[in-house]
């Protein structure tokens, strides 16, 4: 009997994904992926991190095959395209998220696929092949080493390698066996620890800069004949045994195609970690039913699986990154400030007592039950919140899906909403709007640089 080989049936699979064979609901979806990074890139490219980048970026030798995403699109070369766009994409945490593999795939895979798309001068549904492709290998991958993985590894950082090279596999007309040694140099390359966290430095957006430059890198080399392990994945000494004490090779393997992993992806209304987006929806929904003064709320307690609890239980955190990372600060300033978008994230909100007061009401803990829906069920990040109020009242609720999930979806409404809030003031709203027509057309364009003409 065969020995089962991973790494060689996911990158068949991969090979096999042709525009022709793509559902529309795949191609939709994609679309709606490559809309969000923009518009969240966009208005990423004016942050701290991101002015670094470019000064880093500006001493290296470049070109002008690809365009970065800020106003004015300037050109670069394709590998310091991707990086940069991989960073302003990332940056304000409000870039898309795969539930079930915990991976932000639109930052591994969408900076390679138009960079690369745009120097090789490829149609728009090359780039929507290539996307979903990226988002295919990731989510896979991801699957496959969560949550146990999660402890030590930035799920994004440590699989968009893998996303990366399958997107510029695609776009490079690799041959099968190309592909597996693609895969292989990207695993070899992967990284990502969470250790940032502790101090709030910016290390996270490094993460999805390197992958995309290694996926680029393997894909590129793949194609000249260098070759990588061709049982990355699976292998005693591979990228899932290193990464996860408990893994599920099946993930790699299982349904291909039913549906596409792209079509399951989640977008985010909240500028912070999506394991708290579920909490926010509910305190929202809460608030809306019973019109609540915080200085009425007694406690707040929230019931979560295990995972939550591990990344965003952070009752003093002591910068604005770290504060994307704290239940009780984001659920805190969502009710004292009215919003929780990227501004909200400063010194200030974070010292502000009105907050601070709010923030030691909240508690969260792991709930059995929860937990284990979550390990069953690992798109499903489940939230219940107790609130308990000063004349006695007690207020429950519980988010399964929030606004955004692919099981609670945006529309395409929602999304240009976003887009538009995101682009208009940097672009200015006629060619912000001319942007995202194109965008909505996007496999009707025969090179993808029409994408960026001047509106």
């Amino acid at each position: 009997m065969a020995v089962q080989q991973e790494t060689r049936a996911l990158a068949e699979f991969l090979h096999s994904i042709s525009s022709s064979a793509l559902p529309q609901t795949a191609i939709d979806k994609a679309k709606m992926c490559v809309e969000d990074f923009l518009g969240v890139a966009i208005a990423g490219s004016t942050k701290p991190e991101s002015q670094i980048w470019k000064t880093y970026c500006s001493k290296l030798p470049d070109g002008d095959g690809a365009s970065a995403f800020a106003p004015g699109f300037a050109r670069h070369s394709p590998e310091t395209a991707a990086a940069l766009n991989a960073v302003f994409g990332h940056v304000m945490d409000l870039d898309d998220v795969h539930n079930a593999s915990i991976t932000h795939l639109g930052a591994v895979t969408i900076p390679t696929a138009i960079a690369l798309g745009q120097s090789l001068k490829a149609s728009g549904m090359d780039v929507i092949t290539a996307v979903v492709s990226g988002y295919e290998a990731g989510a896979r991958i991801g699957e496959a080493i969560n949550p146990s993985s999660y402890q030590y590894w930035h799920t994004t950082g440590a699989i968009g390698a893998f996303s990366s090279a399958a997107a510029a596999a695609k776009l490079l007309s690799l041959g099968e066996e190309e592909l597996v040694n693609a895969l292989g140099s990207a695993g070899t390359q992967a990284a990502g620890l969470w250790e940032f966290l502790r101090n709030g430095s910016m290390s996270k957006v490094l993460h999805t800069a390197n992958a995309n430059l290694c996926g680029i890198r393997s894909a590129r080399l793949a194609a000249l004949g260098f070759t990588g392990a061709d049982t990355i994945l699976e292998g005693d000494r591979g990228f899932v045994k290193a990464l996860a004490p408990e893994y599920k090779l099946d993930c790699l393997t299982k349904d291909f195609g039913s549906p596409y992993k792209i079509e399951e992806n989640s977008f985010k209304p909240y500028a912070c970690c999506r394991h708290i987006h579920s909490a926010q929806y509910c305190m929202e929904q809460l608030a809306k039913d019973h019109p609540l003064d915080p200085e009425d709320i007694l406690s707040i307690q929230d019931d979560t699986y295990e995972t939550a609890v591990k990344t965003v239980n952070n009752p003093y955190p002591e910068n604005p990154y770290a504060a994307k990372f704290s239940i009780q600060f984001c659920i805190a300033a969502a009710m004292i400030l009215g919003e929780l978008s990227d501004r909200v994230f400063t010194p200030e909100n974070i010292q502000d007592p009105r907050i601070r007061r709010l923030m030691e009401k909240i508690q969260i803990k792991a709930d059995p039950a929860l937990d284990e829906v979550f390990r069953s069920h690992p798109d499903q990040w489940a939230h219940r919140l107790t609130v308990t109020l000063t004349d006695g009242r007690v207020l429950t609720g519980q988010v399964d899906y929030p606004l955004g999930d692919a099981k609670n979806p945006f529309d395409w409404e929602t999304a240009d909403r976003k887009f538009s809030l995101l682009t208009g003031e940097l672009l200015g709203r006629e060619r912000a709007g001319a942007l995202m027509e194109r965008l909505h057309r996007l496999e009707t364009l025969t090179d993808i640089n029409e994408l960026f003409q001047t509106a």
